[in-house]
């Protein structure tokens, strides 16, 4: 049996165990056809199956991989939106109305839209009652996030999700505000006020420097001039028989970009020879391929800062 056959198979064992109610079955089953192929079909078979095994935490970390997929038809949008509430992550909740604001789809009206409003304020609307205690301890907390350990930082910003639209946003200006916290910490929380649309100026500790900026006007760190410059260095410098290999160095490029976002083209000034300082790292280019010497001796020390900063955030 070839692999489209067992493929197949798999999917049609998942796809009865699920009309059958077997969720932890049907949850298995779309995982071992997930491995073999990713596609929204089966992904959306595995997070429902989550969904209904009280799994909604993972059954959010599956919906990721495809999520505006989901936003673009009702049915799955209304998946989407249980697994999210679920969770009490009312920031990706919010994130979804900014992508309605900014996306139109023939499939999606606005009575659905001002359904899904009504939801989302309703779910907040009740868990606060339950959680404002937690919620004034967090945001006690944040004053002096940077006096807890790394893991005790990450956790405490997962939390920061539950919170409505605003209390997020005000707790999202603070942590950027902090000259001592994480620059990957800041990044996520500034993409995050990307993605919910933010439109006013917010104040960024950054290297020392006090800046601004207004975060609806960004880019996501994957999609900037910088880090897609590097990658596409990257490529030309890379056989392509290293897949694998460029897939890492991609992942280790998009560090970089989050360390300096969103003010990149101001510190990875020379995208190329970013690209090329990382791959001598490795032994995979040499010094003659490098000929901005003066150049490179500074990206070094970035480098060696980047080396510092992820050591940290490891502990």
């Amino acid at each position: 049996m070839d692999d489209s056959d067992n493929l197949k198979k798999i999917i049609n064992q998942a796809d009865e165990a699920f009309d059958q109610g077997n969720w932890e079955e049907s949850a298995d089953l779309y995982t071992q056809a997930y491995a073999i192929q990713q596609s929204f079909s089966i992904n959306k078979g595995l997070a429902a199956s989550l969904l209904n095994q009280q799994r909604p935490g993972d059954a959010e970390a599956v919906i990721l991989d495809y999520f505006n997929y989901y936003l673009s038809k009702p049915d799955t949008a209304e998946l989407a939106l249980d697994i999210v509430l679920e969770n009490n992550d009312f920031l990706l909740a919010n994130q979804m109305l900014n992508f309605y604001d900014l996306e139109s789809s023939p499939n999606i009206k606005e009575d659905f839209i001002s359904d899904v409003t009504k939801r989302i304020k309703i779910a907040e609307d009740r868990h606060e009652r339950s959680f404002k205690p937690e919620k004034d301890r967090i945001m006690n907390r944040l004053f002096s996030i940077v006096t807890e350990s790394t893991a005790n930082q990450i956790q405490l910003l997962r939390k920061l999700r539950e919170l409505n639209k605003v209390d997020y946003i005000n707790s999202a200006k603070l942590l950027l505000e902090n000259p001592l916290l994480h620059p990957l910490l800041k990044s996520e929380a500034l993409e995050n006020l990307l993605k919910l649309g933010y439109d006013e100026k917010v104040d960024i500790s950054f290297y020392g420097e006090n800046k601004t900026c207004i975060p609806s006007k960004l880019m996501p760190i994957m999609t900037t001039d910088v880090y897609l410059k590097m990658c596409d260095e990257l490529e030309k410098l890379l056989s392509d028989d290293n897949g694998t290999q460029l897939e890492n160095f991609k992942g280790e490029l998009s560090l970089y970009a989050a360390f300096v976002y969103p003010f990149g083209d101001e510190i990875i000034k020379d995208p190329d020879l970013w690209t090329k300082a990382m791959l001598l790292r490795y032994g995979l280019v040499d010094d003659s391929q490098i000929s901005d010497n003066q150049g490179l001796n500074e990206v070094k020390t970035w480098l060696k800062r980047f080396d510092e900063l992820i050591n940290t955030f490891q502990e």
